[in-house]
């Protein structure tokens, strides 16, 4: 992975949840020198195990991830994995967080506690696209964490099973039916149901201030 930094100032990236060499892991200050603005820093690791991860900066975190620097990285198998099911539908939504002022463009990079914008792939309710799918589909959500507070996720009309965290795929006897499953901060959480119930449906943060 080629990272140039455009920034005005330093940046990296932690590769959230992966297993690599130490000089990989892109912490600014411990693992590496932070990336200078206009230089590029090469990372190079193998993807050694399937699952759903995230990637932030580890340079200045305040300002680069309060701006919005971070994304989702999601391994599949090469083979048949014994724990990852075959699915009809899969999505992914990285959760993020803003305080903006009232007629701001920048947000206040600061707050730890007051966000008045809450976000999925950087898209605000009811800017966000439905999830459609036929009845009978298998259907995976995985949902990162990277906002400053934990995030009760509910699914009307159907019971989910988590089948995935950050640390890998759940063993099927740890697994059980949930309508509501806690994201916390840095957290991933992988959802699998079968959509079985015709209807529009909500899915939602149950922090009704959410």
């Amino acid at each position: 992975l080629f990272v140039t930094n455009k920034l005005p100032e330093v940046t990296s990236v932690h590769w959230h949840g992966q297993r690599l060499p130490s000089g990989m892991d892109g912490v600014t200050g411990l693992t590496q020198q932070g990336i200078e603005p206009g230089k590029t820093f090469v990372y190079e690791f193998v993807a050694r195990r399937p699952g759903t991860f995230m990637y932030h900066p580890h340079a200045d975190e305040m300002v680069q991830m309060a701006m919005g620097l971070m994304g989702m990285w999601i391994t599949h198998p090469k083979e048949k994995h014994p724990l990852i099911a075959d699915v009809d539908r899969d999505f992914c939504f990285l959760l993020s967080s803003f305080d903006i002022d009232p007629g701001s463009y920048t947000p206040k990079i600061m707050t730890m506690t007051d966000f008045n914008i809450w976000s999925w792939n950087s898209r605000v309710f009811p800017g966000i696209d439905p999830l459609i799918v036929r009845k009978m589909d298998k259907v995976r959500i995985r949902v990162g964490n990277l906002t400053m507070t934990n995030h009760p996720i509910h699914m009307h009309g159907h019971e989910f099973t988590v089948t995935g965290t950050d640390g890998g795929p759940v063993p099927v006897s740890a697994r059980w039916p949930e309508v509501t499953t806690d994201i916390a901060v840095g957290q991933m959480r992988q959802m699998e149901f079968l959509a079985d119930e015709e209807g529009d449906w909500a899915i939602h943060c149950h922090k009704s201030h959410h």
